[in-house]
């Protein structure tokens, strides 16, 4: 029944320090095993996971297989809606529940250049531009084909703001929310 955060807050009101929490936002798991509870968001939304450019899913790393030495974790899309719905409500549990004096938020962004190629967040993206951006890093949007130079370059623009604004439309959230006194 040991609360640490509960415990922490407790000790450091007593002593005049502030206590913030620290929460890791779209890195899901970084073990080389899965987790044991079944309820676990690794186990129960695999449509949440993050997919790079080559279509392949977090969901689908076998993590019991060393990943390269770069490797950091499965990662959660910030391209898909629900995820940042989720992270939200979890983030507002931790501060309904806990009398912090700050959220600190890590892990607030892409695995890296290679991802955001979820399905729905990709499909939320063709149905408001009308274009995947897959085509132009397969070579079906080039100049080759007719292109413009400057309409590629924008397209590649727009996707990069898109992936940009999903991850900034949480912390917008959560700041339009609350205050910390």
């Amino acid at each position: 029944n040991f609360d640490p955060l509960e415990y922490a807050i407790q000790l450091g009101n007593s002593l005049g320090i502030e206590i913030h929490a620290w929460l890791n936002v779209y890195i899901l798991w970084s073990s080389s095993f899965e987790p044991d509870n079944k309820k676990h968001i690794y186990h129960l939304q695999p449509d949440w996971m993050e997919v790079n450019i080559h279509g392949k899913s977090d969901a689908n790393i076998d993590i019991n297989i060393q990943q390269s030495k770069n490797w950091e974790g499965i990662f959660l899309s910030p391209n898909n809606p629900k995820v940042n719905n989720y992270l939200e409500s979890v983030f507002f549990e931790v501060i309904e529940n806990y009398n912090i004096d700050g959220l600190h938020f890590d892990y607030i962004r892409f695995q890296d250049d290679f991802y955001g190629y979820n399905q729905i967040g990709k499909d939320i993206f063709y149905n408001k531009y009308g274009f995947n951006h897959s085509d132009i890093e397969r070579g079906i949007i080039s100049t080759e084909y007719g292109w413009k130079a400057s309409k590629i370059e924008s397209m590649k623009q727009t996707w990069n703001k898109y992936k940009i604004d999903n991850v900034n439309s949480l912390i917008y959230q959560i700041q339009k929310e609350i205050k910390f006194s």
